[in-house]
């Protein structure tokens, strides 16, 4: 796309608007989302969208990366069992062919990776022993990130 101006924060581009704030100095920053806009029934859509054998969330170990975004981007708890339990609650969660499992959660907390803060992630240097399913793990929390944006944009 093509940036052509911004109207009340919002960059216009060739081809449709992107919301964004921010745009001082010349540093142009997604505009941020609160927390609070992240309902239940949004993050339920989001799992869902995701969740299931053939799509990115297909593997119970995955679901530390729910985890890790919910409780940097949504407030949610970041213990393991409180945050699992909250997503079985969920009412899309009759319908996930995979559940969130505490017990497979109990493998990963071993990883390094898995007590840093989502934030870190980005710049994290995985040891070779981490290696694949940190790789797993920040590539399902990108998909879920984008995934939630989308719901929480999308609903009424």
């Amino acid at each position: 796309m093509i940036r052509i101006g911004t109207v009340n924060g919002d960059v216009i581009e060739a081809g449709g608007v992107k919301n964004v704030t921010n745009n001082y100095y010349g540093k142009q920053e997604d505009a941020a989302i609160p927390a609070s806009a992240y309902t239940d029934e949004a993050v339920g859509r989001a799992i869902m969208a995701l969740n299931g054998e053939n799509k990115p969330l297909c593997e119970k170990q995955l679901f530390l990366a729910i985890i890790k975004v919910l409780a940097a981007k949504c407030g949610w708890s970041s213990k393991w069992a409180t945050s699992c339990e909250r997503i079985n609650g969920l009412a899309a969660a009759a319908h996930f062919e995979v559940k969130c499992d505490y017990n497979n959660l109990k493998a990963p907390i071993a990883l390094k990776f898995a007590a840093a803060d989502y934030k870190d992630w980005e710049d994290y240097k995985p040891r070779d022993s981490e290696r694949l399913v940190f790789a797993k793990n920040k590539a399902l929390a990108k998909l879920f990130e984008e995934e939630l944006d989308r719901q929480v944009q999308a609903a009424p």
